[in-house]
């Protein structure tokens, strides 16, 4: 917004909205932007600018069905799980800029796909075998018989109900009017607030105990202006380093170099790996490929 020549199209694509644990780490959200479409905050923000923003109330998977055209020239990642940074893999998009927060770091990835770097499928390939996370919300919510139910909600993006909510109440022993406020609201907002964000802990005197990562406000910010900065110099033709990432370690002084080498996955097992996803990209952009690039 703050580059006056910046000018293009941007589909932003987010069927959440905004909850009030985001503001922790949502630079630009004020409590007013609380419930509001996070798509529709960022069309918000950049009116007035030469960029054109068409948001998006949905999943990727919501937009990508709808799109009648598959090439994808640009797309700027942001998820919050390895499964879905694959399925935007998966649909091939012509490059991908993909960015993170961890524990420890932040960082952002830049990914063709029938070169020598990692694709972003190669960065979150898993390495043994881990809990899906509706079996982690079913366990921390006393509810390991809805685990179906609740991977059915977090797919949707539907809303729990009373009943859900009221179950829950009586698992962990509080009164449903404790946990009332969230009935239409989605189960991950559910989750984070009621047991991330300590109200569950609260109400039960501390028996109700749970772990969460949560990123400093700054690691956010930092991680969204390396991605928007990645998207602009794409767009405008600043030649890529080599290297498929950069990453900065946020327990130790800024090194000199963030540089962060990634090699494709070497199990065989990738998208890129796969000659029927090599051969679709190459079809969707035949030109680029006839080029070297």
């Amino acid at each position: 917004a703050r580059l006056p020549s910046l000018s293009g199209q941007l589909h932003v694509i987010d069927r959440e909205t905004v909850d009030l644990s985001n503001l922790q780490r949502y630079a630009l959200t004020i409590q007013e932007d609380v419930g509001q479409t996070k798509s529709a905050l960022a069309q918000r923000w950049l009116n007035g600018t030469k960029l054109k923003v068409e948001p998006h109330n949905c999943s990727w998977a919501e937009y990508v069905d709808r799109r009648q055209d598959w090439r994808f020239e640009r797309v700027a990642v942001a998820l919050d799980t390895a499964a879905d940074r694959i399925a935007v893999q998966a649909a091939l998009p012509r490059w991908i800029v993909n960015s993170w927060t961890q524990e420890q770091d932040l960082g952002v990835s830049r990914h063709g796909f029938v070169d020598d770097r990692a694709c972003l499928a190669c960065l979150y390939l898993p390495s043994e075998k881990t809990r899906n996370e509706h079996e982690v919300f079913a366990d921390q919510l006393r509810l390991p018989e809805a685990a179906i139910e609740i991977r059915t909600l977090l797919q949707t993006g539907q809303p729990v109900d009373v009943g859900f909510v009221q179950r829950v109440a009586d698992k962990f022993e509080v009164p449903f009017e404790a946990l009332a406020e969230f009935v239409g609201q989605p189960v991950r907002a559910f989750y984070q607030r009621a047991l991330c964000g300590g109200l569950m802990m609260r109400l039960t005197n501390g028996s109700a105990r749970s772990t969460a990562t949560v990123p400093m406000a700054f690691q956010s910010a930092l991680a969204g202006l390396m991605l928007a900065a990645e998207l602009v110099k794409s767009a405008a033709g600043v030649p890529e380093p080599a290297e498929t990432a950069a990453r900065v370690n946020l327990l130790r002084p800024l090194a000199k170099h963030i540089k962060d080498p990634r090699a494709k996955d070497l199990t065989v097992r990738c998208l890129c790996t796969d000659k029927d996803y090599l051969d679709a990209y190459r079809l969707k952009y035949p030109q680029r490929q006839s080029q070297g690039n």
